[in-house]
Order: C-alpha cells, then structure tokens, then sequence
C-alpha cells in the first residue's frame, strides 16, 4: 500500500511539472493565423552557413508577442499569432553559454545582444523582415541571414629587432554592441592583438582568431606597438577603405630598421563578401600611404 501511495504522488508530481509548461496556442488564445520562419545565409558559394543558434524575436510595434530558436539547418519554426502586422527579427551564433539573451517579457527592439563577462565575440549574423498575417493563413517567411562581425584571421609582423620584448596591434573605433533589431550601438570599441614571438627571434603574430564589430566610422586607425628596452613606439595608419563586416581580414608587416614598419593588410572574403586589400607604411615620421588602397570585390 504505501508503495502504491508513492507512485501515485510521483504521477501526480509529474503531471503537475507538465501542466506548467505551456504551449505556443496558451501564450495567445486568440491566435487565427500560423508564421512559419526558417533561415538561410545571405552569401553564396559551398562554405556559406548559418550561424546556430538562431534566436528569433516576433515584436508588434514594441511589444514581443514570441521568442523562439532555431537550432539547425533542418529546423523551421511554427508561431501562432493574431492576424495583423510583425515585426521579425533573428540574431544567429549568439549561445546562452556566451550571451546574456533577452527574454520574451523584458526584450525590447533595442535591447543589447550583450556579451557575458570573459567571454568574446562569436559569428554573430542578423536578419529582419515585416510580415502581414491574415486570419486562417500560414506565411512562410524566409530570413536571409547577414554577418555583423569581421574576422581578424591573422596578424603577422617580420624583420622586427631580436631585441624587442612586446608586439601589438590596435583596431579603433569599433562598434561595441548589437542589439535586437540589427543595429549596431556604442562608438569606441578598440580591439587589441598582442602578438607572440616565433622561434627566428624575429617574426612576431597571433596565436589565433577573433571576431570584431566593424568600425564605427568611415575610416579606421591600425596602431602597431613596438616594446623595447628604452620604450614603447607607436605606429599609426587611418585607413581610408572600409573594414567592413563579412569580410576576413589578414595583416602583414615588416619592420624596416631605417624607415620604421612596412604594413599590407588583406581583407579577403572567400565564402563571405569578397576581396580587398590595403596597404600602408608607417616610419618615424607617423603615417602614409603605401600601394594606395586597393578595392576590389570578387
């Protein structure tokens, strides 16, 4: 008997925890109309992906009316909503293990995508569309993903003195936030690369990649640091060619004993955005241009 009676609480433990987790139709009684929403990646070619987990944000006018994710490639979600006019607007590679989500009750169109303390950058994309729904219709709305991040692949510095005891490169400004509805806010975001020596003594990079957000002006500063035993040097070149999102970026310098350091850096695209390629010098008299900046798209 009191084996029985045990079962019986368990069931009834069970059934409860069920009942308090409702549905899609439970959120809104009055639905009349089906949104399905899947994603694809807005670039062409073989390696072109989406980047999951896609969270996908229904607002109308300011209110979130769903929240829902998207897992992977095969997945397309269903929402049940009242017939009217949607806002969508989907933000892909954001994890909850690497950022702070907001959730259906307190997010807002502006509300930050915001990094969670000690964690970086992912590949992060982003996509909005307007949707009307009519009672009694299901629309199928497509969402063609875009990259909001660049992705700094390599830095590498030759010919640097035997001597030297400290490397680093400098991007700045950057935009420092996205939030819900694609945009990008905060102004004054700099990313810093400290490069490490190789086994020539002489050539210094970096040890592995990291996503950026674009700069959030026209033209960027690229700032290389030189530490030695009387000091750190500072090298700086204002790129007149835009970093732009969608974009891979490589950076190859030289340091030249007399002159100072011999910069090219190639922004290429691959299976993202296409190619370009800058180049600058710097010397002991500041900042100019080298080859020119060389636009180009594939």
């Amino acid at each position: 008997m009191k084996r029985n009676i045990i079962v019986a609480l368990v069931m009834l433990a069970l059934c409860g925890c069920k009942k308090n987790v409702p549905d899609e139709a439970e959120y809104n009684e009055k639905a009349n109309a089906l949104l399905q929403v899947q994603t694809r990646a807005g670039e062409t070619g073989e390696d072109a992906t989406v980047s999951y987990p896609v969270n996908v944000y229904v607002f109308q006018e300011e209110q979130c009316k769903a929240l829902q994710t998207i897992s992977d490639t095969e997945q397309t979600l269903s929402i049940s909503l009242e017939e009217g006019l949607y806002t969508v607007y989907a933000i892909g590679g954001a994890s909850e293990t690497d950022y702070v989500i907001p959730s259906k009750d307190n997010a807002t169109p502006s509300s930050i995508i915001a990094l969670q303390d000690g964690k970086t950058l992912t590949d992060l994309m982003a996509a909005m569309s307007t949707v009307t729904l009519v009672e009694g219709e299901t629309n199928t709305l497509t969402l063609s993903m875009e990259r909001k991040v660049m992705l700094l692949q390599s830095v590498v510095i030759s010919n640097l003195p035997t001597y030297a005891t400290a490397v680093s490169v400098s991007i700045a400004p950057l935009w420092q936030n996205l939030t819900i509805e694609t945009e990008f806010t905060g102004t004054q975001g700099t990313a810093r690369i400290a490069l490490a020596k190789q086994d020539d003594g002489r050539t210094w990079k970096s040890t592995s990649e990291e996503y950026l957000f674009p700069p959030s002006t026209t033209t960027a500063t690229i700032s290389v640091s030189l530490t030695t035993a009387e000091g750190t040097k500072s090298y700086s070149y204002n790129s007149s060619g835009k970093l732009e999102a969608g974009y891979k970026i490589n950076i190859e310098g030289t340091y030249i004993e007399s002159v100072g350091v011999t910069l090219t850096g190639t922004i290429t695209g691959e299976a993202w955005k296409g190619e370009r390629t800058v180049s600058f010098d710097f010397d002991e008299e500041g900042s100019s241009k080298g080859n020119g900046d060389n636009n180009g798209n594939n």
